[in-house]
């Protein structure tokens, strides 16, 4: 066991990530093309699969918890996981509501996502908290104190609509 606490607390998210990705539902790895340009609805759903992309073009879906402001869709997760470096290589990328594991169970919509400075992870905290149902908000919130109890970092990120019959850039949205 690790005894420096960032690495215990490290070692427990990716303990704790890969458990989540036994439980994701196999339809999550069948997303196909967007149907729609614009998060309309996407407050209905306590849960998202978020699509991101390898280097290679191959689709990594996650689901995650969310909000939804102004237009745009709000995750966060720990900074140390894959699907930040995925974004910071590639911001492309495909959004659909879901349930807890994952399952698709709306539209999919095409997306650009950011990964926000410090001074805006406040905003984007509040509208997720805005999201959770009462068992979730304890879960959640009991597991900042775990991530600052261990230093591990969040990341927040902003996902905006990709405009509307055009890609973002040729060639970085791989078929799905």
């Amino acid at each position: 066991m690790p005894t420096d606490p960032g690495n215990l607390g490290q070692t427990f998210g990716r303990f704790m990530f890969r458990g989540m990705d036994k439980m994701r539902h196999r339809d999550a790895f069948g997303i196909g093309e967007p149907t729609a340009t614009d998060f309309t609805g996407f407050d209905r759903y306590r849960q998202i699969v978020l699509v991101t992309f390898k280097k290679s073009g191959e689709a990594v879906p996650s689901p995650i918890n969310h909000g939804v402001a102004d237009g745009k869709l709000y995750v966060r997760t720990d900074a140390s996981t894959a699907k930040v470096k995925r974004i910071r290589n590639n911001p492309n990328v495909l959004v659909v509501g879901s349930n807890l594991r994952g399952k698709p169970s709306g539209p999919v919509v095409a997306g650009v996502a950011r990964i926000l400075p410090e001074e805006e992870h406040a905003h984007a905290d509040a509208v997720i908290a805005a999201n959770w149902s009462l068992p979730m908000k304890l879960f959640e919130r009991s597991l900042d104190r775990g991530s600052q109890t261990f230093g591990v970092a969040m990341a927040f990120i902003e996902i905006t609509p990709a405009r509307a019959g055009r890609p973002t850039e040729p060639g970085t949205h791989p078929q799905s």
